[in-house]
């Protein structure tokens, strides 16, 4: 028994360390984290991300906008420029007609005037042929031309009934007077010279009266 006691003594004593489980508890905590390090290394930050994504949206941003500009001066010079000129040239030409329409505004009534006095012209010119005719007729006759104091009648009575449209009611009454007495000088020619002479005096006379009261 002593033997046995004095091996068990001689015999080296191993001790079995027990882990301490505070200890490995406290750098469980250090290991994860030197291991979440290079899995947080290899993906980039999302504040990295989202920069870039905000760059390359401002970038397109500004190239529409720029390409929206060139649309817009491109429109402006080759459409709106040319119309805008136009317009301005539309807009003078309109002013410009304006003014003429005002200086023209008195035209309708110059060309009424102008209207009656081509009208009294061309009466007066009637008037002037039919004593022509009669002026003729009493020379022709005054020679012993019977012939050619005819002849010198034969459109005298169509020349005083267009003067007689043209006259007022007084005035033609004369007129129509007057051709009464036209009426019988071709046959008076034939038969009494003296009576056609006489009615071709005092036409005459009727005509000249008649051209001095109304034309001078």
């Amino acid at each position: 028994m002593n033997e046995e006691g004095i091996q068990a003594n001689d015999e080296p004593e191993i001790k079995l360390e027990t882990p301490d489980v505070e200890a490995v508890e406290a750098e469980k905590p250090v290991t994860e984290t030197k291991q979440e390090i290079p899995e947080d290394a290899e993906a980039p930050p999302e504040p990295v991300k989202t920069k870039r994504r905000l760059r390359r949206f401002l970038f397109w941003t500004l190239c529409v906008l720029g390409l929206f500009a060139l649309g817009t001066v491109a429109t402006w010079f080759f459409q709106v420029g040319p119309l805008t000129i136009e317009l301005d040239k539309a807009r003078i030409e309109i002013e410009s007609l304006e003014s003429e329409l005002e200086n023209l505004r008195p035209l309708p009534a110059e060309i009424e005037q102008l209207s009656d006095a081509l009208e009294a012209s061309e009466s007066h010119r009637q008037l002037l042929i039919v004593l022509f005719d009669v002026t003729s007729a009493q020379l022709a006759l005054a020679q012993g031309d019977t012939v050619s104091a005819k002849a010198a009648l034969i459109g005298t009575r169509a020349s005083l009934l267009e003067f007689e449209k043209k006259l007022s009611a007084a005035d033609a009454d004369a007129v129509g007077d007057l051709i009464k007495r036209l009426e019988l000088i071709p046959g008076e020619i034939d038969t009494n010279e003296a009576a056609a002479s006489l009615d071709l005096e005092i036409l005459a006379s009727s005509l000249l009266s008649l051209e001095r009261s109304l034309f001078r």
